[in-house]
């Protein structure tokens, strides 16, 4: 089953089992919330883990997961990668996307020519932004309605409009 990266363990809290996470995701208190099923990549695999309680702080969530009460069964998961599976995101609106599914599409302006693939979506906390690698060099195009005319997930395609000085 394909995985969709939720966010990253970035340290343990307190002895008894904590982790601090950062977020990845649009919906942190629906992906974070008491209950709820979350994969971590760890290296004998993916474990899967159940979440027994979340908090915030400073910017990060505190969660502690089901059967993990002691800091020496979580302190070696630093730095890695928590995931949900494919089949468990949210439907969006025609017109948003996953940054996932924005990765390797192929961009075009709208007079159909081929401005490269992106190859990579950059959060800005304020909108997401496309790096678009060419045979000219990377342009970062605003994903927003301004500059995107339209996105297909079927056909990985994202028509643009360009302004000058952009390219």
């Amino acid at each position: 089953m394909e995985q969709i990266t939720i966010g990253v363990l970035v340290n343990t809290h307190g002895l008894r089992g904590e982790v601090k996470i950062k977020t990845m995701t649009d919906f942190p208190h629906i992906r974070f919330k008491k209950g709820a099923l979350v994969h971590l990549q760890a290296e004998e695999g993916l474990l899967s883990l159940k979440i027994k309680s979340v908090r915030e702080q400073k910017g990060l969530l505190l969660v502690k997961f089901d059967g993990y009460d002691d800091i020496n069964q979580v302190e070696k998961w630093k730095g890695s990668l928590l995931s949900i599976d494919r089949k468990d995101v949210h439907e969006l609106e025609e017109d948003e996307a996953y940054f996932f599914e924005l990765k390797n599409c192929e961009v075009f302006d709208e007079e159909g020519n081929k401005l490269g693939i992106v190859s990579e979506v950059l959060d800005t906390n304020a909108n997401a932004i496309l790096r678009v690698k060419g045979v000219k060099g990377d342009i970062l195009i605003p994903y927003v309605k301004a500059f995107v005319v339209s996105f297909s997930r079927e056909d990985k395609k994202i028509v643009v409009h360009l302004v000058e000085g952009m390219i």
